[in-house]
């Protein structure tokens, strides 16, 4: 335990290691530390480690190990039988396999869970009794430490079991009703194969498809972070051919922006800012990545690119890679976090608690980037400040605990692809990291090439910012106790990424032109409790950029960013430094640490007022540029002016009763009378507005149709 023995410096000096991922430590602590005074060879059952925690002697904390256990029964033996160390070469747990792995349950059942350990050298035993047992979700059901679940509320979700260093899980469906209600859904790629599936295992139903103005605000907000314009909203409304929503996704992934707006996203992971990499090597980064986007580069060929880069940080984009993350476990800790989805940092002390990955494993996998180095450059002059990533001739990573030299190795070991037989037998052997002269080749061909979570994390990142939610969530921690929704779906996903080279676009093609992304927001009977399902679609805020850009478009009024040339749009800006209130209120990140989890997601009080009080929205809408100030110079009439202000905000024509009930507010505000104070001659006058008058009023009253537009749910969420 984390708050007793197993903490950092243990309890009344006996220090264990946690969760037991230890066993060299845990050994010299019980057998030999104190003297071996916790252990009593001639007569085991005297033993401290016996006696305290089955409270024969005092114990603070409680009891922990009941007398005549199998617990208690195997550590007598093994102090009877003199307390020896693992043999050398000894079988270790190679994996463990839960049953049953999945299950469809109604509630208040109950399931019992057999874990089976499968050893190295092939043998197999039952360790259920050894295990440990937890739920992912309890509310839906729970488990006990004997491995019962018992089924509590409708939903899904897993069980985390774990022994020996190994972890699995077993999956548990409840449905929201029985029988499932039955429903019409147009598959129209296998996405939407996958997902109905899910959703009659889980007696949901599907909302409908949602409307063409909400697709067209949604996809161009989702693919390249930009409202449409009132003419393409026109167009796109007046197509009637029955392919127009594929067409269109087709163009927009055409368009600059999607370059612009992917590079801002793969600027958040990469960390691409001027304070680490200076403004030449940001600039030098940026540029790179957007040209990468611009050509539609296989992201295999882009993910290698970056793990193997070397060169001047000023003149080869992707070696700024190496100035961000500057140590070999930065660096092992970024690959596998960007990259592979996977957060290692638990491996770096301890075993990871929820995975099977050790400290060797992390160390190995640091390895590969222990000949990294960076030296000063003065090729752009003496206070240039470039630098230039290298291949060092030596450097090598050691185990912290035990002083190993850790070989590099990837992350649960080099698949057989991989290997080649060895000199003397025909034993398949590991390849030589360092053969090739650099490791990190050999490390970008097994990312990118041998193994699916590189696809995987690719895919399952894109499904994210499409539909709001990963498959696993967060995106980026993709592990065996953190499962998919959907773990069938995301499978296709990721093989269908591979197989199409790795194109971005197709992916995001094959994501959008499916029913399920188009699917209406608005949730029905049999759906309202989805939350990770997709049998609905899920609201989004828009993101910092995209928010800014669209204000400026629904106001028609911009600012220049500083330092920067005019025009340029938030979803162009290179990095966090370019000064704006409004993007850090919005949840910029502000790009220190390679996690999804940086960008803040979720709308706040701050942003609320920011948009109802602050000087900036106001400012634009009385602007002398703005849409206000033009439509009024065109001479539109009221009904002309509304019907623009919907489509430029809201992506969409307004309803009729929505252009009157604004009308009514224009024309109300310019009937006010003024009211004189009381004369002594004249008594009560009312004065009738001058013809100036009313004009202001009118224009103060249209900024604020504009305003309220713009504070709306409609325009602050995708939906």
């Amino acid at each position: 335990q984390g708050a007793c023995h197993g903490s950092q410096f243990g309890k009344g000096g006996f220090r264990l290691s946690l969760a037991g991922f230890d066993p060299d430590v845990d050994f010299e602590s019980i057998v030999r530390q104190a003297g071996g005074r916790r252990i009593a060879r001639t007569q085991p059952g005297r033993s401290l480690l016996l006696l305290k925690p089955s409270l024969t002697s005092p114990h603070v904390g409680g009891l922990r190990l009941r007398r005549g256990s199998s617990d208690y029964s195997l550590l007598a033996r093994w102090l009877a039988e003199g307390t020896s160390r693992p043999a050398a070469g000894a079988a270790s747990v190679a994996s463990i396999e839960v049953v049953p792995k999945e299950r469809v349950l109604a509630g208040g059942d109950t399931q019992r869970l057999v874990v089976r350990a499968v050893y190295t050298d092939g043998s197999t035993a039952d360790v259920t009794e050894w295990a440990r047992f937890n739920s992912l979700n309890d509310a839906v059901v729970a488990v006990t430490p004997g491995g019962r679940v018992k089924a509590s509320a409708q939903g899904e979700t897993n069980v985390m079991v774990r022994f020996g260093g190994q972890a699995a899980v077993a999956r548990f469906s409840i449905p929201y009703a029985s029988p499932a209600p039955r429903f019409q859904f147009a598959e129209a790629n296998y996405i939407d194969k996958h997902v109905a599936r899910k959703w009659r295992t889980l007696g949901l139903a599907p909302s409908e498809v949602c409307d063409d103005p909400t697709f067209l605000r949604r996809v161009m907000l989702d693919l390249i972070g930009t409202l449409p314009t009132p003419d393409e909203i026109r167009a796109f409304l007046a197509d009637t051919s029955s392919n127009k929503r594929a067409k269109l996704i087709d163009r927009v992934l055409e368009r600059p922006e999607y370059a612009d707006y992917w590079t801002l996203k793969w600027g958040d992971l990469l960390r691409s800012n001027r304070t680490a990499l200076g403004v030449k090597g940001m600039w030098s980064l940026t540029n790179w990545v957007r040209e990468q986007f611009r050509e539609n580069r296989p992201f295999d060929k882009f993910a290698a690119d970056l793990i193997t880069a070397q060169g001047s940080t000023f003149t080869n984009g992707p070696s700024n890679f190496y100035r961000v993350a500057n140590s070999a476990s930065d660096r092992a800790e970024t690959t596998a976090q960007v990259f592979l989805g996977m957060r290692l940092q638990c491996a770096k002390c301890h075993h990871h608690p929820f995975e099977r990955w050790s400290q060797a494993d992390y160390y190995q996998f640091a390895a590969f980037f222990a000949r990294v180095g960076t030296k000063g450059s003065q090729e752009f002059g003496m206070f240039g400040n470039e630098q230039v990533v290298r291949l060092d001739n030596g450097g090598e990573v050691y185990h912290p605990k035990s002083g190993a030299k850790m070989k590099p190795t990837p992350l649960g070991g080099y698949p057989d692809a991989m290997k080649s037989k060895g000199p003397k037998t025909a034993d398949l052997v590991d390849p030589d990291a360092d053969a090739g002269g650099d490791r990190r080749r050999l490390l970008a061909d097994w990312i990118t090439q041998s193994n699916s979570l590189f696809a995987r994390n690719i895919a399952n990142r894109y499904w994210g910012y499409l539909m709001g939610k990963g498959l696993v969530e967060p995106i980026d921690d993709q592990r065996v106790t953190n499962p998919p929704t959907n773990p069938e779906l995301l499978d296709e996903l990721g093989a269908e990424f591979a197989a199409n080279g790795y194109d971005a676009k197709k992916l995001l093609r094959a994501i959008c032109n499916s029913r399920t992304y188009q699917l209406s927001s608005e949730v029905t009977s049999y759906n309202k409790r989805d939350r990770a399902y997709y049998s609905h679609y899920q609201l989004k805020q828009l993101p910092a950029e995209a928010l800014y850009d669209a204000v400026n478009t629904a106001t028609g009024a911009t600012d220049k960013f500083a330092g920067l040339p005019s025009g340029l749009r938030a979803i162009q800006l290179p990095d966090p430094l370019v000064d704006s209130y409004f993007l850090d209120t919005f949840g910029r990140p502000p790009r220190v640490i390679a996690c999804e989890c940086e960008r803040a997601a979720e709308p706040n009080m701050v942003q609320a007022l920011h948009l109802m009080m602050g000087e900036g929205i106001n400012r634009k809408l009385q602007h002398a540029e703005s849409v206000v100030a033009k439509l009024l110079s065109a001479k539109k009439t009221d009904e002309e002016m509304v019907g623009e202000f919907y489509l430029r905000a809201l992506a969409r024509p307004a309803t009729s009763e929505e252009v009157s009930k604004s009308v009514g507010i224009i024309r109300d505000a310019q009937e006010k009378r003024i009211e004189l104070p009381p004369l002594p001659f004249l008594g009560q006058v009312s004065l009738a507005q001058s013809q100036a008058s009313k004009d202001r009023e009118r224009k103060t009253t249209l900024e604020d149709i504009l305003w309220a537009l713009i504070n709306s749910k409609e325009f602050l969420f995708i939906r």
